[in-house]
């Protein structure tokens, strides 16, 4: 009897938001106008050009504006409550919507530098790590 050993992965939550083994989000950039998206985009909203250019995104930004959430949602990836949910403007101008991590909801504050960081949310079926992106609060960063 042969036992046979799979190798255990670590896939993202959702295809195409990010790239683990870089630790990076992926956006697109307009290649007429330089405008920055996330999620990937397929048309300019600025512009409305086609063939937008794949392109890794900065990993730390500031809060634009944040709620807390005080319960978990169905299906969500937060297992407790409050946590709080930011819009965060990183330095190219892409906006990331994104779950905070690692910060107590009464410190959130609008202009806080916040940084990426992707971590794993649940393990599927088969014991593969999923992974899900987060920012959480830049130690020592202005607030």
């Amino acid at each position: 009897m042969t036992i046979e050993k799979t190798e255990k992965k670590r896939i993202p939550l959702k295809e195409g938001l990010f790239d683990i083994e870089k630790g990076r989000l992926t956006g697109s950039k307009c290649p007429q106008c330089g405008q920055y998206f996330f999620p990937k985009r397929h048309v300019c909203l600025n512009c409305f050009h086609r063939d937008l250019e794949d392109v890794d995104l900065s990993t730390r930004g500031k809060i634009d504006t944040y709620t807390i959430s005080r319960m978990v949602l169905p299906g969500s990836v937060m297992k407790e409550a409050p946590y709080g949910i930011a819009l965060v403007l990183l330095p190219e101008g892409a906006i990331v919507q994104t779950v905070l991590t690692d910060c107590d909801v009464e410190s959130i504050s609008i202009g806080m530098e916040v940084e990426l960081v992707i971590r794993k949310v649940e393990e599927d079926e088969e014991g593969n790590e999923v992974m899900a992106y987060f920012f959480r609060p830049v130690k020592g960063g202005s607030s």
